[in-house]
């Protein structure tokens, strides 16, 4: 989890997708073809151009991380920071716990 924060603070987005389940990374393949695809390849996108990574300048890093429930291969972690909670899925994949977005996609 303290990756993701320090890729997102670093705006580095190849670290990011790395951190991605296998699933995450194939659906934001899927759509950066079906992006390409809409704009009639005038402009080919690919994965990582999907991941917006927002400013983070005065934003106060997270106070607490807190695994809220863990079966197997999958956890879902509570994360409280001044601006409130949030819950993120993760799966473990290829040895490390990823972060799974099942419900991406839909442009």
């Amino acid at each position: 989890m303290r990756d993701l924060l320090q890729a997102a603070k670093t705006a580095d987005r190849d670290a990011i997708f790395e951190l991605l389940t296998p699933a995450t990374r194939a659906r934001l393949d899927s759509e950066a073809k079906r992006a390409t695809d809409l704009n009639g390849a005038a402009v080919r996108y690919t994965a990582k151009d999907l991941i917006s990574i927002g400013a983070s300048d005065g934003v106060a890093p997270p106070t607490d991380i807190t695994v809220i429930e863990q079966r197997g291969d999958r956890a879902i972690v509570e994360i409280v920071s001044p601006a409130g909670r949030s819950r993120l899925e993760l799966v473990k994949s290829e040895g490390r716990w990823r972060v799974d977005l099942p419900h991406y996609g839909g442009m």
